[in-house]
């Protein structure tokens, strides 16, 4: 009897230390609601009128017609990239939705890698850039992210049209 108890307390613990397949499924409710990049100043940006006005002013000193077109051009670019950033969102939002209907893959490995994969996009860009100067010491960094976050989107729609074609659908008259 005593052994017994042992071989069934043994083969418990093995299977309580038995890690779960990679696509068990519940790493679905892993996937954070907003997904975290973790490039600078992620979530900061502020293309108000008064925050490009005080950037442009800080880095040149141009005539005023310049400077209010510069205030313009860093503002319209900041506003790029609030709105890449908005749309990524909406479409990792939409693809988490259609993860937590999947029980055959693993969401929170997708999310990270996708995470992964535009923050690589970002600093691979940004190795391949100078950086720009004057006001483009702004403009730079912003449209790299929009380009990387709108890159992200991309892959985000077409794998949620992927996923709710391999859906199954509803039945006429259901």
């Amino acid at each position: 009897m005593t052994r017994l108890l042992f071989a069934a307390m043994l083969l418990a613990s093995a299977a309580a230390l038995t890690p779960a397949p990679a696509h068990a499924g519940d790493d679905n409710t892993s996937m954070p609601k907003t997904l975290v990049i973790g490039y600078d100043e992620e979530g900061k940006i502020d293309a108000s009128a008064e925050a490009c006005r005080v950037f442009v002013t800080e880095v040149v000193e141009w005539e005023k017609a310049e400077m209010e077109q510069a205030v313009r051009d860093v503002c319209a670019v900041r506003q790029k990239h609030l709105d890449a950033y908005a749309a990524f969102q909406a479409a990792y939002g939409k693809f988490r939705s259609t993860m937590q209907e999947q029980t055959r893959f693993d969401g929170g490995k997708a999310a990270t890698s996708l995470a992964g994969l535009v923050k690589s996009c970002i600093e691979m860009k940004w190795a391949l850039s100078t950086g720009g100067h004057n006001i483009g010491i702004d403009m730079v960094p912003n449209t790299i992210d929009a380009e990387c976050l709108d890159k992200g989107r991309a892959i985000l729609v077409e794998e949620t049209n992927r996923l709710n074609i391999d859906m199954p659908q509803p039945k006429a008259g259901n």
